[in-house]
């Protein structure tokens, strides 16, 4: 009897690291390690105010290079990011950036790989010439952006790297969480409080996942050093693993649920058996 009791508490236990580990590594590997998937996703991030100032930045650097007085160009950049960053043009320009650094950075193994957007000077110069037509004609049409590099995002890479060790479990984990689960529930000397354990494992799981995704936000933006650049690093984190946050509480509250009703149950039986 004992040993079944142990046993059904272990094989729970077991499930709910496996579930975890299995959730984490199935979505990593479809957010991450599919470079389409990942770049859809992370151009979501040109929404941000603080991943519109990076950019803004870069496109003032760019302009100064080509012989615009900075203030002038700063201005000019201000009043137009938003609709610079919203044109289906550079948003195009910027998916094929993602999906080429994705690819270098992850199938190649490059470190230091640049995220170098690619002949936007049109859409820029479109944008641009709403406030500044001068500055707009100076602007060449195959201008290149170097938006960033893999070494300021180095969190979301390795988490990248480390998912792609593992990602030939990542479709059998969540399913071997399960079935230990269950296997746990079956074992049990009383099934009605190893269901109790067992939902609860779901709801620690969920807040697992959960915690991990807010901690992995702010681990991602420390790596910057201005606020700008962090807001931008809390908003890329956010464009790719955001579906972990409801994830992990749905997670949270439907096992919660369970385990308030088996409580219920047992408590209810436990008073007709008295």
């Amino acid at each position: 009897m004992l040993g079944r009791q142990i046993g059904s508490i272990l094989l729970i236990v077991l499930g709910g690291i496996a579930l975890v580990g299995g959730i984490l590594t199935r979505y990593a590997d479809q957010n991450l390690l599919d470079p389409e998937q990942f770049a859809e996703r992370a151009v979501g991030v040109l929404d941000d105010e603080g991943a519109q100032a990076e950019i803004g930045d870069v496109v003032v650097n760019e302009l100064e290079k080509l012989g615009a007085k900075r203030a002038r160009a700063q201005k000019a950049v201000k009043r137009t990011i938003g609709a610079f960053t919203g044109d289906e043009r550079f948003r195009g320009a910027l998916v094929a950036a993602l999906v080429d650094a994705n690819e270098r950075a992850l199938k190649d193994g490059e470190d230091g790989v640049s995220l170098n957007v690619q002949d936007v000077g049109v859409p820029l110069a479109d944008a641009i010439a709403e406030t500044d037509r001068g500055l707009a004609r100076d602007i060449p049409s195959d201008l290149d952006l170097p938006v960033a590099n893999t070494s300021s995002t180095g969190t979301l890479v390795d988490v990248a790297r480390k998912a792609d060790d593992f990602s030939s479990f990542s479709l059998v984990l969540p399913i071997l969480g399960g079935l230990l689960m269950i296997g746990g529930v079956v074992v049990a000397n009383d099934r009605r409080t190893a269901l109790f354990g067992a939902a609860m494992g779901v709801a620690l799981a969920g807040i697992a996942v959960f915690a991990g995704y807010i901690g992995g936000r702010e681990i991602a933006a420390r790596t910057p050093d201005d606020d700008a650049a962090q807001d931008a690093a809390r908003a890329i984190w956010d464009a790719v693993f955001g579906g972990l946050e409801t994830l992990g509480l749905v997670m949270a509250g439907a096992g919660a649920l369970v385990a308030l009703v088996a409580g219920l149950l047992f408590r209810g039986r436990g008073k007709e058996s008295y």
